[in-house]
């Protein structure tokens, strides 16, 4: 391994070792629950690709912020992080910004990495976007953490419906019937982070990020109050 490159990398806030994929449009955050269940990523416009960016999750704020103003954003924070050396070992690659006189110089096998690039016109560089020739990615809690606007949106991703672990009960027999509350506890089913975190711990570093997922533990259960019921 370069030592000098990652002394680099660890030193540059704007080099991620993640590429990440958010959701866009009024309805971004159920379109996550619905990756979440899944766990998968799916090419559902079918261009033949998935797509993320490379920009550091710890810089993107001012950006969710711009987006926020609009009733169908083009991106929300809301998202799937994965692993930058995964993704290239399963063939993702930079996209190629060019022209489109450029973009007929390269072989078929290539035109799916290209992005038409017109100065002050046409400039998705800020993204930096990264493609995967696909139009599934499995997801596995290992290879992957979420993200999302707030922390009580993360537990509601991370610790689901569908890992339920255990039910308490709490009542008594009242005419025959058992009347009470039912307490439920949820296994942890992804590790992740929200925006709300990086900011309230004073716009967290990338490596303060990594420790922050690192030591959470999928063994990890919250309580949640089902409500009440007559049984």
């Amino acid at each position: 391994m370069n030592q000098t490159l990652l002394k680099i990398i660890a030193s540059r806030e704007d080099i991620s070792d993640y590429l990440f994929h958010f959701t866009k449009g009024s309805n971004a955050f159920d379109t996550l629950l619905k990756i979440a269940k899944d766990s998968q990523l799916k090419d559902i416009k079918n261009n033949g690709v998935i797509c993320f960016t490379e920009a550091p999750i710890t810089l993107l704020k001012g950006m969710f912020d711009i987006f926020n103003n609009y009733q169908e954003p083009m991106y929300a924070p809301y998202g799937i992080a994965i692993k930058k050396e995964h993704l290239f070992l399963l063939g993702a690659r930079p996209v190629i910004y060019g022209t489109i006189e450029e973009k007929n110089v390269f072989p078929e096998s290539l035109r799916w990495r290209f992005e038409e690039y017109i100065p002050n016109i046409k400039d998705f560089t800020w993204l930096r976007e990264w493609r995967l020739k696909s139009n599934l990615l499995d997801l596995t809690k290992e290879n992957c953490f979420i993200i999302t606007k707030t922390k009580e949106e993360y537990e509601s991703v991370a610790f689901s419906d569908d890992c339920i672990d255990d039910i308490d009960f709490d009542g008594c027999v009242d005419d025959g019937q058992f009347v009470g509350t039912a307490t439920g506890y949820f296994e942890r089913g992804f590790k992740g982070i929200s925006i709300e975190d990086i900011v309230e711990f004073n716009k967290l570093s990338k490596s303060e990020v990594d420790k922050m997922i690192d030591k959470q533990d999928f063994n990890d259960t919250v309580g949640r109050n089902l409500g009440g019921f007559i049984w």
